[in-house]
């Protein structure tokens, strides 16, 4: 990770097809990029398949509090807290 990349945490909760078209935006701009699932499993239509497919090639790390989520690494909702203070910026979605 470079001196001026910046870690960044996506929580994805109401608006899932905005987060994660947010999250291949922010990978852009250079920074690492994990994203949080810790709403309803993601949705399955085009859009959410192509920017979770998308975000798995770039590298991103996701997690998910739902066991449906196919391509997320499970986390239990006790973790996040923790694992959340690792980052230098947590957004909300």
């Amino acid at each position: 990770m470079g001196d001026d990349q910046k870690k960044l945490a996506v929580v994805v909760r109401d608006r899932q097809g905005e987060a994660l078209r947010m999250s291949l935006g922010l990978v852009l701009a250079d920074d690492q990029v994990t994203v949080f699932n810790l709403g309803a499993p993601i949705e399955k239509n085009d859009d959410n398949d192509l920017n979770v497919e998308s975000l798995a090639m770039m590298d991103c790390i996701l997690y998910s509090v739902n066991q449906n989520d196919e391509g997320f690494e499970q986390m239990a909702m006790q973790q996040v807290p923790l694992k959340l203070l690792e980052y230098d910026h947590v957004i909300a979605y």
